[in-house]
């Protein structure tokens, strides 16, 4: 099912062991290719293996070799928790870390960066001025920034990323405390970015861990709502991302695959009228 013009769809990693019998067969096939699977049916993904650990040249042209057979297929790249979480610019780090980006870049399959901050990373000067720093060191590629607080949804931050090019990444997550709620914003005129985390409110703060924080599964009517999100960013960028975080048990996929029929139903509809 191809992806209607101008919008992108893709799950947020895919190297989960509740994904098999969900997402991928189980048994596996002898030789069975993951990301290939995954480039039949969408459009890019996003690489949280990095966050971790910087990954190597073998493995990042390895990423590139097997999904050769879909040159449309393209990634961004979680960057390292050093820059984000523990908020260092660690000259041999940075260095390594554009380093493993060069095999991606070159066969045209790098299509940014995301920079993933944590609810505890709140606006203030210092924290804007961190934020200028990171950018200046990943400035040759796109760069989407995520924020999980509320305080960065501010007029002089929205102005800075148009100003710098800067990727805004809407987010969909539980609405707890100050978490910054849903939005429809392109900073940047070729490309805006939608990340589903889903809304496992009871989980999210919770301390159970990666797999609970993102078991959720949309239903019908958010994800209807969500399309209208899509819509709207559409009519402000060239490029729409959307990407799911709601991993656990394959939700992701799933829910990715149902927004683009709604999606695509939607625009055929339109055409009719």
């Amino acid at each position: 099912m191809q992806s209607p013009e101008g919008l992108f769809f893709g799950p947020a990693g895919w190297s989960y062991a509740d994904w098999r019998g969900t997402v991928y067969p189980e048994p596996l096939p002898r030789g069975f290719n993951h990301l290939a699977f995954l480039a039949g049916q969408f459009d890019f993904v996003e690489v949280n293996t990095s966050f971790y650990r910087v990954p190597g040249l073998k493995l990042t042209q390895g990423w590139v070799d097997k999904t050769a057979a879909f040159p449309g297929f393209a990634f961004w790249i979680k960057l390292h928790q050093s820059f984000t979480h523990e908020r260092r610019l660690d000259k041999i780090m940075l260095d390594d870390f554009r380093a493993c980006l060069q095999p991606l870049a070159a066969a045209g399959k790098l299509a940014g960066l995301l920079a993933q901050f944590p609810y505890s990373f709140k606006y203030d000067a210092a924290n804007l001025d961190y934020l200028r720093k990171l950018a200046g060191n990943f400035s040759s590629w796109p760069l989407a920034v995520e924020f999980r607080h509320q305080g960065w949804l501010e007029d002089e931050v929205l102005a800075f990323f148009r100003e710098n090019a800067l990727v805004w990444t809407n987010i969909d997550q539980p609405q707890i405390s100050q978490s910054l709620p849903l939005t429809a914003l392109a900073t940047a005129r070729d490309t805006a970015y939608l990340r589903l985390h889903g809304r496992n409110a009871d989980a999210w703060f919770s301390g159970q861990g990666r797999d609970a924080r993102y078991d959720y599964s949309y239903s019908s009517a958010e994800l209807g709502r969500l399309a209208e999100v899509v819509a709207r960013l559409r009519e402000q960028a060239k490029k729409v991302f959307v990407s799911g975080n709601n991993h656990y048990k394959g939700s992701a996929v799933k829910n990715l695959l149902q927004l683009k029929e709604i999606l695509l139903k939607r625009r055929t509809a339109g055409r009719g009228n």
